[in-house]
């Protein structure tokens, strides 16, 4: 009988851990998908408690909407928090939203445009559209037609949708040396905070 070294031992163990932690944030998300949140919960707790970023993700929305867990704004932020820790673009912009709108504690736009430019840098195009967004009114910026302009295109190069036409609204504010200007930040925005990058 072949003996085997205790890295080798060690090695399988976590290889069946990795395995049972899949499976496990796999019933979760099948039970949240059939809408049963109560189990979904159950299963993304534990996980989430020993720093699996996508149940503390899951755990967080949940918690925002009160689906299968008590709607609680504060522990939503609690696991957004947590989630953005590990770099979650869809958690910075979650916590970004929070603070843009006063969800579960006071609005402060420079709190919301920091956790958005977080998200954004990431790659994340809603962040990128709401950055834009921020642009156009002076929400914890001042207001800027060519940043506007930038992020917002940047946003819609990755498929997020212009649903208030907010580019058409800006050109018509810019001269055209600056949209000149505008569209080569928006490209170098494109280069460096696109997920096709």
């Amino acid at each position: 009988m072949k003996k085997y070294g205790k890295n080798y031992i060690l090695a399988i163990a976590l290889l069946c851990a990795s395995f049972s932690v899949s499976a496990d944030f796999k019933a979760g998300g099948d039970a949240y998908m059939k809408g049963d949140y109560e189990t979904a919960a159950k299963e993304f707790l534990p996980l989430a408690e020993n720093g699996d970023h996508r149940a503390m993700y899951a755990l967080g929305s949940m918690y925002a909407v009160g689906h299968g867990v008590p709607r609680d704004l504060k522990e939503a932020l609690k696991w957004f928090r947590k989630a953005a820790v590990y770099g979650r673009p869809d958690a910075q912009y979650k916590i970004g939203l929070m603070y843009d709108r006063g969800l579960g504690l006071r609005q402060d736009y420079r709190k919301a445009l920091n956790w958005y430019g977080k998200s954004a840098k990431n790659g994340f195009g809603l962040a990128q559209y709401k950055i834009g967004q921020m642009y156009i009114a002076g929400h914890g910026v001042k207001q800027n037609y060519i940043k506007a302009f930038a992020w917002l295109k940047t946003a819609t190069s990755q498929g997020v949708g212009d649903k208030n036409n907010d580019l058409a609204t800006i050109i018509l504010e810019l001269t055209p040396e600056q949209l000149i200007d505008a569209n080569k930040l928006a490209d170098q925005y494109m280069e460096k905070y696109t997920s096709s990058r």
